[in-house]
């Protein structure tokens, strides 16, 4: 298909799109409006696709669930992990094991031990809830911004990809939720862009290309929304820019993609970005001076993009992406407001427990816990998450905690602040301590050396990395930089994200500094006042890097 017929594909589909992110919106604002009901309503929905499942029948659900309280008083608070075995029956089934809806492929995420996790993406599950809360979003974009769908060249959506699959779990398509290829019937994601030529399947799959192609085909055009999902990638373009300066300016210059035809030649184009691109203090607006804004995560660690965004999007509004993951959907925009939105209640059941209880703990236990519901939060408070989805997870507690901003309406106003157990997370890697904690301890264990103490933290950069300070010997003083090598593979090797991060260039190697074998250890009993010489812990995990100078001077 040629770029012109693409582009009047994008004509044809905008209206029907347009429409169908409206009435989405509509429906959730009424949603909203009677909050109690929607729950409800909700939990009825996964009790009915769950109710007929094997696993419903064999634990004998079915009889005995049937309304919110034996929901919340019969079935335990579930981790992944305790799916697991219900999972590995249900990829052989493909559908029937926790719902009565076929399993239409698998989204694969990073779980908390540096597994893939394999969350099943049901035919119910996807029409009722996943494109729903993509349309509810995009209708938020687009009525503060209604000139994105004025034209094919309006918006860059990074928050979604079509890539042709390359795993199967017998039979059946095993990928990341953001990969929107291929379409699962009429109801699944199909913006206007679908067929542009910086979205279609044919799009290089390694990162760095793909940006290039994106870049190449927005360059000169009037662009007014760059949608992402992690602040990372925004921040990527304008290394970009800078990376291919020399090819972008030739491809420019001689109307090609890479060597190849593309459109027609444009000598004042490349000029002129050639002039902007000269200066290492360029903007994107330098670029685009008609954009109008950007889109991702603002909350949590992304929040600490706050400043790098200004400086490279100055006077460009910074909108939210929904809080989700694979396992669902949390808070869906429903305006402007960066930092806090509504909790999603028609995405799923909701129920919460407040942070300061040792849910994990709690939970690894199989004990018994009281759960609050909505309408029980008080503002101002942190919670753990749990959650029940027409997928068939049922009472899921992923770790999340949210903090309540405020109460409107009767619904809570919330926003992501941590992982429960999580470490850090410059780009969406989520590293746990019990990764970093695995990945330090075979890392001394290939070099046969004797682990002492370790900290690590932070280290904010272009690209960020991570930073570790280690005990060792003074025979092995001088091994630093074999220990970071070794590190940063075993940590590709417990996180899959972190592995993509690094090989996309958005995280820079580990830095591995060592001191000796006491040096940490000192430090630690430094801390260890007399009124609370109990109560210190030596914390290996660190949110900056000041324990750095600390450790060293003294």
């Amino acid at each position: 298909m040629s770029r012109k017929e693409r582009s009047l594909d994008w004509y044809e589909r905008k209206d029907a799109f347009l429409e169908e992110c409206m009435t989405a919106y509509d429906k959730y604002l009424g949603a909203l409006q009677n909050p109690k009901q929607v729950q409800r309503n909700v939990l009825q929905d996964i009790i009915d696709i769950s109710r007929n499942s094997l696993h419903w029948r064999e634990q004998s659900y079915t009889e005995h669930v049937n309304d919110e309280d034996s929901f919340r008083n019969i079935l335990p608070i579930m981790r992944y992990e305790d799916f697991t075995s219900l999972i590995e029956r249900e990829v052989q089934c493909k559908g029937g094991v926790l719902t009565c809806s076929p399993v239409m492929r698998w989204l694969k995420t990073s779980g908390t031990t540096g597994l893939p996790k394999k969350i099943p993406y049901t035919l119910h599950w996807l029409q009722a809830y996943r494109i729903p809360a993509m349309k509810v979003l995009w209708a938020t974009y687009i009525r503060n911004y209604p000139e994105i769908m004025d034209h094919p060249y309006a918006v860059l959506d990074t928050q979604t990809v079509r890539e042709n699959v390359q795993e199967h779990l017998q039979g059946v398509y095993y990928q990341a939720i953001s990969n929107r290829h291929p379409r699962i019937g009429t109801k699944d994601w199909f913006p206007p862009w679908y067929e542009e030529p910086w979205f279609v399947p044919e799009m290089p799959i390694a990162h760095d290309q793909k940006m290039y192609l994106r870049i190449r085909h927005f360059v000169g055009k009037r662009l007014h929304c760059i949608s992402a999902i992690n602040p990372s990638t925004l921040i990527s373009i304008k290394d970009y820019f800078s990376k291919f300066r020399s090819t972008l300016i030739e491809d420019i210059h001689n109307g090609t993609l890479k060597g190849e035809p593309f459109d027609a030649p444009n000598e004042p184009l490349a000029e002129a970005l050639d002039s902007i691109l000269a200066r290492p203090d360029f903007t994107l607006v330098d670029i685009w001076p008609e954009l109008k804004f950007v889109s991702c995560w603002l909350t949590a660690s992304a929040s600490l993009y706050k400043g790098k965004l200004d400086s490279i999007f100055p006077g460009v509004k910074k909108l939210p992406f929904m809080s989700c993951g694979s396992e669902g959907v949390t808070t869906i925009p429903v305006d402007d407001t960066a930092y806090s939105q509504p909790l999603a209640i028609t995405q799923a059941y909701f129920e919460f427990v407040p942070s300061d209880v040792p849910l994990r703990e709690i939970v690894e236990r199989r004990e018994y816990v009281k759960t609050l519901l909505f309408d029980e939060l008080e503002e101002g408070n942190d919670y753990h998450l749990i959650m029940s989805q027409g997928n068939g997870f049922y009472r899921l507690w992923t770790g999340d905690i949210y903090r309540v901003d405020k109460i409107a309406n009767g619904i809570p106003w919330i926003h992501f602040i941590r992982r429960d157990g999580v470490f850090h997370s410059f780009t969406g890697e989520k590293l746990t301590e019990t990764q970093i904690s695995e990945a330090i301890k075979r890392t001394f264990q290939i070099h046969k050396m004797e682990m002492g103490l370790f900290m690590c933290g932070p280290s904010w950069g272009e690209p960020p990395h991570y930073t570790f300070m280690v005990e060792v010997t003074s025979d092995n003083a001088h091994n630093s930089s074999v220990l970071a090598t070794t590190l940063d593979s075993q940590l590709k090797v417990e996180n899959i994200e972190y592995a993509a991060k690094r090989e996309s260039n958005r995280l820079a190697p580990i830095e591995v500094i060592t001191v000796e074998s006491d040096a940490i250890t000192r430090y630690v009993e430094s801390k260890r006042a007399s009124a609370n010489a109990n109560q210190y812990k030596y914390k290996p995990f660190q949110q900056d890097l000041d324990f750095l100078s600390a450790v060293i001077t003294r």
